[in-house]
């Protein structure tokens, strides 16, 4: 790419740039990253960071810690991945996704820097983000991780606290066969004396070994923090301090995203010592939602109810089936699922067998994604007896859920965050 053009091409000419830039879409590795980043000077783009892994809840417990952290008055940087609808929700500062304009700068910046340097469309983000953190002098600084974590892009930058969520099996082919393995590329994140919010509330012994190696305090869920339900409508509230002391709530209301994932969020707020009384803290990340994570919406067209998840493993599915068994609706739960040739469908399929009626299986314009038919014959393999039906597209397995739905129904789309982006600006 010519210098002269840098700065005068638009975002959706950079993306398809940093998509092409790099041989694979996926190389682990951080000295090509770390080298751009010290050219550029944004190896400390905040204060304060917080650096979040797992395999299901980062998401979320990102929302929460961005709920929060708003709230403080202070400045706020978040990067997630991957994005829903458009690309500039991955680098939201204050809680607004950057403009086009600014991600085309820092793409710009990241471009000149890394010189005869080979980035991933992964790496070019994450440096991106940093680069804008910088500029806008956050105070606060919220990573997630992308894949993994002692090798991913996001590892370049240390740590104030760390938090790892729960860890099951995904991404095998780059992390590992077993819960042991992948945990020690989560603990990659880890550093020394930094501490450790561990909201895996069943963590395997290589995280707790890593950890305890690397003298971080660390503090668990259910063991040194919980939230907990003390009846259908209240919970209760134990944390922990930065200097040990302890806050607790007899009575709040229920959280909207999951209570582990929360839990963690509060835990590293109050390791941070963030500017909000403590009252102030849960509720705000009591009330957080996210976009993609058990959201309940509406079809725009039809106005029946929906909740799309972008639970795309069998842990995450297993939540979200314990999710549907809790609040079913009156009458039918009507399934739209599209995933990736890589996951298990199977046992995704078995968490909510036993709450659908009816599946609509379809498939993404992706490459990687499963055919329609082949998916529908894995979910009969799987032992499910419920009808299947077969759609070319996600969008018109929705519509057809939606048009066959009744005022009792719900719809629940679900697979992947290319399932749910295909149809999510359909509802509101």
């Amino acid at each position: 790419m010519p210098a002269v053009d840098l700065a005068e091409r638009r975002l959706e000419s950079w993306l398809q740039h940093i998509a092409s830039v790099h041989v694979s879409e996926i190389e682990l590795g951080l000295e090509r990253s770390r080298t751009v980043a010290q050219r550029l000077g944004i190896l400390r783009p905040a204060t304060t960071v917080i650096t979040v892994a797992g395999t299901n809840g980062k998401g979320s417990v990102v929302a929460c810690l961005e709920a929060a952290l708003s709230a403080t008055g202070g400045r706020l940087g978040c990067y997630t991945s991957p994005h829903i609808d458009a690309f500039n929700e991955r680098i939201r500062c204050n809680g607004v996704p950057m403009a086009d304009a600014d991600i085309v700068e820092a793409l710009a910046a990241v471009e000149a820097a890394r010189q005869d340097i080979s980035l991933s469309y992964f790496e070019f983000a994450t440096l991106a983000a940093l680069y804008l953190f910088r500029r806008e002098a956050v105070d606060y600084a919220v990573l997630e991780v992308g894949l993994g974590g002692r090798l991913d892009a996001v590892n370049i930058v240390d740590p104030q606290v760390s938090v790892i969520t729960r860890i099951d099996l995904d991404h095998q082919d780059w992390l590992g066969n077993d819960r042991e393995t992948i945990a020690l590329e989560k603990a990659g994140i880890l550093r020394q004396g930094v501490p450790f919010v561990c909201a895996d509330p069943d963590p395997p012994n290589s995280l707790l070994r890593r950890a305890e190696d690397l003298q971080c305090p660390l503090y668990r869920v259910g063991k040194d923090f919980r939230l907990a339900p003390t009846s259908e409508q209240l919970w209760t509230a134990s944390f922990i301090g930065k200097d040990r002391d302890r806050f607790s709530m007899e009575t709040c209301k229920a959280p909207q995203l999951a209570s582990v994932n929360v839990a963690g969020a509060i835990q590293c707020l109050l390791l941070l010592g963030v500017s909000l009384k403590f009252e102030e803290l849960v509720l705000s990340c009591l009330e957080a939602t996210a976009p993609g994570r058990q959201e309940r919406r509406t079809d725009k067209e039809t106005g029946r109810h929906l909740l799309i998840d972008v639970a795309h493993n069998p842990s995450a599915m297993a939540l979200l089936g314990d999710t549907l068994s809790k609040r079913r609706p009156t009458g039918r739960l009507i399934v739209v699922m599209a995933v990736m040739a890589d996951k298990d469908i199977q046992d995704m399929a078995r968490s909510l067998d036993s709450h659908t009626d009816i599946w609509y299986i379809a498939q993404v314009d992706v490459p990687r994604c499963m055919p329609a038919k082949e998916a529908a014959e894995q979910i009969q393999e799987s032992g499910s007896k419920h009808p299947i039906k077969q759609f070319s597209s996600v969008e018109l397995a929705y519509q057809a859920a939606c048009a066959e739905a009744t005022v009792d129904d719900l719809v629940v789309v679900t697979g992947s965050f290319y399932t749910v982006a295909a149809v999510r600006s359909m509802s509101k």
